[in-house]
């Protein structure tokens, strides 16, 4: 971990006091899920938790308390704006916004999202066939790569 802190090019931009973009800071969580998972011990959210009795929802916030670097946003945060500017591009309507928000909750959870995640709870509580009636192909397969960008 010590040889990451060290040579991570986001990490080394941060100390400099440079700013980052979400997507090289999306980089760096998946990179120390990477490094840190092969381990012999896996650092994860629950392993800090039982370790450090410290409670994160990702290994940026870890950092970001380990390292006291106030500056580096959480993952959450980062998907809630990515989601938020998503949304605000496209003319979605009322109906489209509720999912896409419920969704937003579920890629929080699971980190990643597949088409059947679509149909399952909670999404399911929207109707068997909101995906259908609320969305084309093309912006189910855009919401889909949206949320592939996300992934860690």
């Amino acid at each position: 971990m010590l040889e990451l802190l060290g040579s991570h090019p986001t990490l080394e931009a941060i100390s400099q006091g440079e700013p980052v973009t979400d997507d090289q800071l999306i980089a760096l969580e998946r990179t120390l899920r990477q490094t840190l998972g092969e381990s012999d011990v896996e650092l994860a959210e629950e392993n800090i938790r039982k370790a450090f009795g410290v409670k994160v929802g990702s290994l940026l916030e870890f950092l970001r308390q380990l390292l006291d670097l106030d500056r580096i946003p959480d993952y959450a945060d980062i998907v809630r704006r990515r989601f938020e500017g998503y949304i605000a591009a496209s003319p979605f309507n009322a109906n489209q916004i509720l999912f896409l928000r419920t969704l937003q909750t579920v890629f929080l959870q699971k980190r990643r999202l597949q088409l059947p995640d679509f149909y399952e709870p909670p999404l399911d509580r929207f109707g068997d066939d909101a995906v259908e009636r609320w969305f084309t192909t093309a912006q189910v397969q855009d919401i889909l790569a949206f949320t592939e960008t996300l992934a860690i």
